[in-house]
This record gives C-alpha cells, structure tokens and sequence, in this order.
C-alpha cells in the first residue's frame, strides 16, 4: 500500500538504519535513511518529508540538539525519538522539545506501526493523499494532452489557462479546481471523470 507519506530516517548505524528504513518501505511509505546527522538539515531543505525518526546517540552532534534544530527551522514535521540508552531526563527533554514519541531500541515492531499510526491522525497526514490525487490529475493532464498531440501553449490558448498553471498542474504542484478542470475536459473532448477516477485512463509509469 502507498501511504504517500515520507519519512526521514536520522541514525549513525547503518545496518539499523538499512533494517528501518527497508521495514517503512515494506509499511509502503516513501523512506529515506541518512548515517550523517549533519546531513539532516540540508536533506530537509532539498526534500519534503513528513516524519523524521531520530536516534538520540549520535556522533557530532546529540539528537536533543538536532531535534531542537529541526523544530525551530520545520514545527510541523512529526519526530519521532529512538534510543537504546533511554533516561526519564531525556524523555522529558525532547517531549519538551516536541518530539511525537520516544520509543526505546530494540522495540516492537508493532509499538513503531502504532506511533507512525497515531502520528497520521495527530499531523492529519492521512491528508497526504491529496498530494497523490494532484500527482495523478497531472499525469492523467499530460498523459491526454500528448496523446492528443497538444502543446501546453495550445491547451492554454484554447482553454484561456496560463501555460505556466498547466505545467505546475503536470507537474503536481498544485491542486486544479474543478471549473480548471472543466475547461480541460472540454479542450480535451473527454469527460472530468477521466482526471479524478483511478481506472479512467490507464497513464503508462514513464509519462
């Protein structure tokens, strides 16, 4: 299943952070793993993502500190704290700090599923899904507009459509409305059920 949802996962040992990050992708979230926690900041900078588990011991700088920075640069991104050296003085800390949940290692697979779960609910990133149905409108725009052998000038001209919103629209960026969206159907001689229904139009993986 494809959650949609991306997960940054922040931990020095790799074989650790290999076995995370191979289990969140088999949960069917998009996971990334760094081993270098100076790489978290610009990582966060060049991608969204919207959780972070973050291992507490770590070289160069403490996880305390770089759930601190991440907090004060991205409030909104969920962390949740790993730790094989757990303290009710560091719990407290990162609580303070914001972090979501503080699991101890080696935990629960089944404690992991239940915090990510929760973690859903509290930052609505069950939500995230509205970034899959931009993504697949603007595969589907793309996919007919090819098809039909249409430029985004042509498209634009005939639907009174700047072509710089169509290409954002191709390219995910931003949700089209449903009044853009009849314009386009109706330059595109099909019906708006073709965007917004899963099997309308078969869009090849490369498009």
């Amino acid at each position: 299943m494809d959650r949609g949802i991306k997960i940054l996962v922040v931990d020095d040992d790799k074989d650790y952070n290999l076995y995370l990050t191979k289990f969140l992708s088999d949960e069917g979230y998009i996971t990334k793993g760094i081993t270098k926690p100076m790489d978290t900041l610009p990582t966060l900078e060049q991608e969204k993502f919207h959780i972070v588990i973050l291992d507490l011991k770590m070289p160069q700088i403490s996880g305390t500190e770089l759930l601190k920075e991440i907090k004060s640069k991205y409030p909104n991104i969920c962390v949740i704290i790993l730790t094989g050296y757990p303290s009710f003085k560091t719990a407290v800390e990162t609580m303070k700090l914001d972090a979501f949940d503080y699991l101890k290692k080696p935990f629960d697979l089944n404690d992991l599923r239940m915090a990510l779960n929760n973690a859903q609910k509290t930052y609505c990133l069950i939500g995230s899904s509205k970034d899959k149905l931009k993504s697949s409108v603007g595969k589907k725009l793309k996919f007919l507009r090819k098809s039909k052998r249409i430029t985004q000038k042509q498209l634009a001209n005939r639907t009174s459509l700047s072509p710089s919103l169509l290409s954002q629209i191709e390219n995910g960026q931003i949700a089209a409305s449903l009044t853009t969206l009849d314009k386009l159907s109706a330059a595109l001689n099909v019906k708006i059920s073709c965007f917004l229904d899963e099997e309308a139009v078969e869009v090849p993986a490369n498009q």
